[in-house]
Formats: C-alpha cells, structure tokens, sequence
C-alpha cells in the first residue's frame, strides 16, 4: 500500500524513479494511487474491493498523458459504479480475453491456428505441424466456416453441435472418417476456448464422432505388391516435354519409381520417403535416421537400409548428385517430392492394372502384417520398424528400455526385402 500521500501536480513532477516500484497514495481521493516505475514511468492506478470480496486493481492511465485532476474524476465515477456493483478490473480482464479468442467462432478458430503452430493449444502442447493445420484449415473452409463460423462460439450448445454433425453426416456425402474428422476439429477448437477459459465446458466432447468408423483393413495381396514393385522399377527415364504424351497418366518418372521402391523396402510413411534428405542417411552404416520434426510421431526414427534400399538410394544420388533431396521435385525448384503425388502415383498404378484402389499406407500395413503373420517377426518390433511410439504400460517401460531394436529391425526389413524379391519370379 502507497505510505506518502501528494495532492498536487507539480508533486508528482518531483517524484524520482528509484532501483524498484513504488507507490505513492493521492490525498482526499480514496483508492487512488500513483505508480513509478524504475524506467521513470508513472501511472495512475485506481484500487477498491469489490462485491465478491476480492481487491482489484484498475490502470486509469499514465502522467502526464492524463493530469491530476481527471484521474481524481476518473476515480471519483469508478467509486460510485463500484458501489452499484460494477467490477471495472474484471470487465478489462474479460475484454483483454475476448481481444485474444475474439467472440465468434471464425476468430475462436484463427486464435486456435495461431496457438497450435507453438504448441500452445492445449493437449500434449506440442506444435501442430504444418500440413495438419493445413488439413484443418480445408476442413473448417469446406464444411465448418459457412454453417458456424458467425455464431458466438459461448453460445453454442450441444443440441447446436448435434443438429450440425447429425446434418454433415446426412447430406455431406463425406465418409464417416472424414465426418469425424469435421467433428474432431470443432471439438479441438471449442476445447482451445475451454483452455483460454472462454468456456466452461466443451459442448462438442462426444459428438464428434456420429458414425460408426470402418476399420483399416485395406492390404495388398502379393499380386499387388508384385505389380506395385514392376511399375516402379520400370518408371521410365523420359521426361514429358510436350512431344512424348503418350500414356503420360499412368507412367512414372524415375524419382517417382525410385521413391516407391523406397517406400516399399522401408515401410516409411509416403511423407518421410518423398521428403528424405541425403543428411539424414548413413550410406557406410546403412542407417537412414528421420528426424523428430519429419516423423509423424515426432520422436527421432531409425530405419535400417537393406541392401535393396542402398541399391536404390544410390540409383538416386546418381540421378540428381548435387541436390539436397533424395528426391527432388521437378515441378518446384529447390523443393522435394510432393507426398501427394505419391498417392496420387499409386492410385494411376491400381486403376491402369484394374487392382482394388490402395494407398501408400496400405503398403505398410501390408508390409506390417506379412512380417507377423508369414515371419513370425514380434508385433513389438514391426510398431517400432513403422516409427509407432510405444502406448500406456509400454509407455513407462520405454524409459528405462533404451535398447534401439536396430539388428531386429534390419532383420526383419531384410526378410521384408526378400518377400518382395521372391514376387518378381
């Protein structure tokens, strides 16, 4: 509390700025002070009780930018509001809060956006990465900004979230995943206002998910495998320059089939395969380390190089010496690989060869299943030879067990390597 009391302007003028803060009090005005700070700054400061009990603070704003006597006013107006049960500190706190999150839920989701790309959205406080933003973003564009994106995100009820998923899920045509997808994004943006303390409580927490989810079972059988590893293989080293269009939609080009290959002997995710960089590969150790920020879990992922994988790795480096890239794009300068094209390869492969419709992923889980299921090779090792991290009870085991599983996990991707060898014959 403020000791020395001041009753004029050229009082204030004379105060001196000291090695930490001080306060000095305002004679005949209650609850009015004076601040200094060590920079020489000094500013008004109106102080009360309020209803609830508890001792506010309330700035009036800085001298001289306001003079004595109009932060007496001032004070004297906030003395009788208080008294009729106003609590000016804790309007300036809510107006501060709404200045962050704003008050609809378009300005909820950009705070949401901003917040995620540090970490700083709640959950695990882990940086969303770009692309998943990204995802997001299409998704509130698509199916979230024109229905809710007006609506003053502290009124939206749970009948409101329910009549919204039960519509999306009915007339949108999206799959039940990509519904829960929509409806996991308004939960996760509701949940940042719950953080922030704009909510009590999360009104879409068990309605994000109105459909029953198929599971992912979609493999390719040997057949597939057999005919996914031969269009690779035989990627032609023609480039399309506007003479040769013959058949251009289904034919790949050689960084497209070396980047499947890879993808097929590592079992890596079509992201770290079209991104990998020549610094993160051991040609000598036959080591291929994927760093944390590239790896989907976001923990460092070790994959072991058969020698099928250095035989393609170095089919690479030829092709392109000097880039970075293993393999670059040569649609944008300086940039790698787009993982889209990837799927968007493997999808030509299946509809030119009439195979059921797959993914890149359907590789690995293709890829994960033999290994157990024909070789005998332990569920343990195949999750970390995926780059999966370990979950609940293994979870505190892993602290402890720093054993890296590099022989098993070479082991079983040599085996791996052979299984897709032996369907060329």
């Amino acid at each position: 509390m403020p000791t020395n009391q001041i009753s004029t302007d050229r009082q204030i003028a004379a105060l001196k700025p000291r090695d930490k803060l001080y306060e000095v009090g305002i004679q005949s005005s209650r609850g009015l002070c004076l601040r200094v700070f060590p920079t020489g700054t000094k500013n008004f400061e109106f102080r009360y009780t309020a209803n609830n009990g508890l001792r506010r603070r309330h700035p009036l704003g800085a001298y001289p930018d306001i003079g004595l006597s109009l932060a007496r006013a001032k004070a004297a107006a906030l003395r009788v509001s208080v008294v009729d049960g106003d609590d000016p500190a804790a309007r300036r706190a809510e107006a501060r809060e709404k200045a962050r999150t704003g008050e609809t839920l378009s300005e909820l989701a950009d705070a949401y956006w901003r917040a995620a790309a540090r970490g700083l959205h709640g959950g695990r406080r882990r940086p969303k990465r770009e692309v998943t933003i990204q995802k997001e973003k299409g998704f509130w564009k698509n199916h979230l900004e024109r229905a809710m994106g007006s609506r003053r995100f502290a009124e939206i009820k749970r009948a409101d979230v329910r009549i919204f998923m039960r519509d999306l899920a009915l007339d949108s045509g999206l799959s039940p995943s990509s519904v829960a997808g929509v409806g996991s994004l308004l939960q996760s943006i509701l949940g940042f206002a719950v953080h922030e303390e704009r909510l009590e409580a999360n009104p879409a927490v068990g309605l994000a998910q109105p459909l029953a989810l198929t599971s992912r079972d979609r493999m390719f059988n040997d057949e597939g495998l057999a005919i996914l590893q031969r269009a690779a293989k035989n990627a032609s080293p023609l480039r399309f320059d506007g003479h040769n269009k013959a058949d251009k939609h289904a034919r790949l080009e050689p960084e497209m089939g070396l980047a499947l290959q890879l993808l097929m002997l590592t079992l890596t995710r079509r992201s770290e395969a079209a991104g990998a960089r020549w610094a993160e590969i051991d040609l000598n150790a036959g080591l291929w380390t994927i760093p944390s920020e590239r790896a989907k879990a976001r923990h460092l992922h070790v994959v072991p190089l058969s020698p099928s994988s250095l035989a393609v790795l170095l089919a690479a480096r030829d092709l392109h010496p000097k880039s970075p890239f293993v393999f670059p794009s040569q649609q944008v300068k300086g940039a790698h690989l787009d993982p889209h094209a990837v799927t968007r390869a493997v999808a030509r492969i299946c509809k030119r060869h009439q195979i059921a419709a797959g993914s890149p992923h359907d590789i690995r889980r293709s890829g994960a299943t033999t290994l157990v299921g024909r070789y005998g090779v332990s569920r343990l090792v195949v999750g970390f030879l995926l780059g999966h991290t370990a979950r609940e009870g293994a979870a505190v085991t892993s602290v402890y067990d720093r054993h890296s599983y590099i022989p098993e996990k070479r082991a079983a991707l040599v085996q791996w390597a052979n299984h897709l060898s032996s369907l060329e014959s």
